[in-house]
């Protein structure tokens, strides 16, 4: 049985999105700007909805909105098909295989549906658990972009970069 599914973020997911964004280790390893309050998880909520760009992690058993998974255009190639993965999923659910099956999902519906090249994503130096999430979906390590990210505290942080092509997804996927 699958653990997830993915759907578009819905008005009334702020309260799950406080739940995770309100974790300020997580936004710190993630990049991902935190919330205090229900008025900012609310108007994270309504920009992603805007966007059309993130979507929420669902346990099926609970129903619940346990992470959120974003699709954007890559902004260090020039090549429109190729798309960027960002992933946050709430602290109590790590470690059980639920980022991977989110991440493999997002995969298959950019590489047969988007027309997707490539696929990449990317975790600062030293988030070793995103780290593993990429590489048990077949990510391959590009390198690592020094002082590439700004993040919300001022701090600039190295990225390591993966990707998966077109070729790697089918030839282990068809």
């Amino acid at each position: 049985m699958e653990k997830i599914f993915i759907r578009s973020l819905l008005p009334g997911d702020e309260e799950a999105l406080f739940r995770i964004y309100s974790d300020m280790g997580l936004c710190l390893s993630s990049g991902a700007r935190p919330v205090t309050d229900m008025a900012g998880a609310k108007e994270k909520l309504n920009n992603f909805i805007q966007a059309g760009d993130s979507f929420a992690i669902v346990h099926t058993e609970t129903m619940k909105v346990i992470g959120v998974i974003s699709v954007r255009q890559d902004i260090h190639r020039f090549n429109r098909n190729a798309y960027m993965l960002g992933y946050v999923l709430h602290r109590d659910w790590w470690g059980m295989g639920i980022m991977p099956q989110a991440v493999g999902y997002m995969m298959k519906y950019l590489f047969k549906n988007m027309g997707a090249d490539v696929v990449s994503a990317a975790h600062f130096v030293g988030n070793n658990q995103s780290k593993r999430v990429l590489e048990k979906c077949g990510f391959v390590y590009e390198g690592t972009m020094r002082k590439d990210y700004l993040r919300f505290d001022g701090a600039v942080l190295d990225s390591c970069i993966y990707s998966v092509t077109r070729e790697e997804w089918l030839a282990k996927n068809s």
